[in-house]
């Protein structure tokens, strides 16, 4: 299982709705179509640079390739880290008793969700050969 490497950062509102424009895609996006595809954005599509500069300072995207747009170049961004690490990390800063909490949370979470206890137990399976292979 991949641990988090990442810097603790938190992602205000603007910043978390371009984050999940581009976890919701395989592609890499440019800034006008990130901004494109924010549901309801009450701003005006011109904020998304310092958006995407802030969310590069925090390493939270990269910059995948430089390429023709119209008539000029622009870039195209990639997330650097999933929507799940980012939830750990969110998680990791309000529990600071580790595993206790994780079991405690991971509990919370099974209940609320609409899985059936199959598809529960089959997952939770799998995470468990996971980590026996990877000597855990």
């Amino acid at each position: 299982m991949k641990t988090n490497n990442h810097k603790y950062f938190y992602l205000p509102p603007k910043e978390e709705a371009a984050m999940k424009v581009l976890w919701e895609t395989e592609d890499a996006l440019s800034a006008s179509e990130i901004a494109d595809r924010i549901p309801d954005r009450s701003w005006p599509a011109s904020s998304i640079q310092a958006i995407l500069r802030s969310l590069e300072k925090k390493n939270a995207i990269r910059v995948d390739a430089i390429t023709k747009l119209g008539k000029s170049y622009g870039r195209m961004f990639r997330p650097v880290l999933s929507a799940n690490e980012y939830a750990a990390m969110q998680f990791g800063r309000y529990y600071q008793n580790g595993k206790a909490d994780c079991f405690s949370m991971m509990s919370s979470l099974l209940g609320n969700t609409s899985a059936g206890n199959e598809e529960i137990l089959e997952a939770l399976q799998n995470l468990i050969k996971e980590y026996e292979n990877e000597g855990n």
